[in-house]
């Protein structure tokens, strides 16, 4: 036998510790009546007194306070194989990590904001696939759509700037990226969606031919926007991580990063999804949630699994049975001259 709940087996002490308690009081009080009249006296003054009764009273509170205890544990017997189906929607994030991603106009910087981000939508997309995708002047599948969120997060966390050889940024080439994690999908009733975490800054491709092919296929695109339109300095560092200057363009001026929105609202909007801009708060996050699940889903495949059944009816029910006797059983025996004495008032009062 197996238990849903154990934890309330531990208090099945309290059954024992209650039936001394029980013991205590009636020796107690057998012997305040005691220093009142012996028994015998008793007997003539209170012949209906029954410890006997009360004992069985006590006897049936605490087992079916026990098998109460029993009921909360949620005893298991037995189990049986069942058909399970999910049903869900399809997510792709796009990572963009570029070197400009380094820039420090968010907190702590763009990327490991993206990456919080990224990590908070994970956790909402309950019973929903996600994939992962990395990119800069091309694009990775860091992890392929998936069920489990804790292995997609785990990936995430090796995430660094460098991690891809290309340099620059291509969204073209990131939105294609997404389309092909998603493509043995598209001929499926299910919701898709791709959302997109960069600045925006895009140095090669056609972003907004990628996003017109998305439309196309009902993909909408949450973009996110990681940065500030002022711009900031692009840190370069060593390979110990510690700050060695900014980066500079050919005639030695330092090179600033720049939020493009009107990009990313040219995407979002193309494609039917909505673009946000990265706050502190991270309110975006639900608005996303939101968003996606206003999205169709569909069938995510089945799995059979173990289901075990549930006994705790068995004990409740016992339980309750024992507690209406309790309630029933008197607490003094009933007389027999009480009961003639009776009838014959009424056969005079006749």
């Amino acid at each position: 036998m197996l238990f849903g709940d154990p934890r309330w087996l531990h208090l099945l002490w309290a059954v024992p510790a209650l039936a001394a308690l029980g013991v205590v009081a009636a020796w107690l009080r057998r012997r305040r009546l005691g220093a009142w009249a012996d028994d015998v006296l008793w007997g003539r003054l209170a012949p209906a007194r029954s410890g006997l009764l009360r004992g069985i009273k006590l006897v049936l509170t605490l087992l079916a306070l026990a098998l109460l205890l029993v009921a909360a544990a949620r005893p298991q017997v037995g189990a049986r194989l069942v058909q399970v189906e999910r049903r869900g929607i399809d997510v792709v994030v796009l990572l963009d990590v570029s070197l400009s991603m380094e820039a420090t106009d968010v907190v702590p910087d763009r990327l490991e904001r993206s990456k919080q981000e990224i990590r908070e939508l994970l956790d909402g997309l309950r019973g929903d696939r996600a994939a992962i995708v990395l990119f800069s002047g091309s694009s990775f599948a860091l992890c392929p759509l998936t069920l489990d969120v804790a292995a997609a997060n785990l990936f995430l966390d090796a995430v660094t700037s460098d991690v891809l050889p290309d340099p620059g940024t291509n969204l073209e080439e990131a939105l294609r990226g997404g389309r092909s994690a998603l493509e043995t999908e598209l001929a499926t009733a299910r919701g898709r969606a791709i959302v997109l975490f960069t600045d925006g800054e895009s140095h090669s491709g056609d972003a907004a031919a990628a996003a017109q092919s998305l439309e196309e296929d009902g993909i909408p695109v949450l973009t996110v926007g990681v940065g500030t339109p002022g711009g900031e300095p692009i840190p370069m560092r060593d390979a110990g991580g510690r700050l060695t200057g900014y980066k500079k363009d050919r005639a030695g001026n330092v090179v600033l990063s720049r939020l493009d929105e009107a990009l990313l609202r040219q995407i979002a909007e193309t494609t039917g999804g909505r673009y946000y801009p990265a706050t502190l708060q991270g309110h975006e996050v639900g608005e996303m949630l939101k968003f996606l699940g206003r999205l169709e889903r569909g069938e995510l495949g089945g799995s059979v699994r173990r289901r075990v059944e549930e006994r705790y009816q068995v004990p409740a029910a016992v339980a309750v049975v024992l507690l209406l006797l309790a309630v029933l059983v008197p607490e003094a025996r009933r007389e027999r001259g009480d009961a003639g004495e009776g009838s014959r008032e009424r056969k005079d009062a006749a």
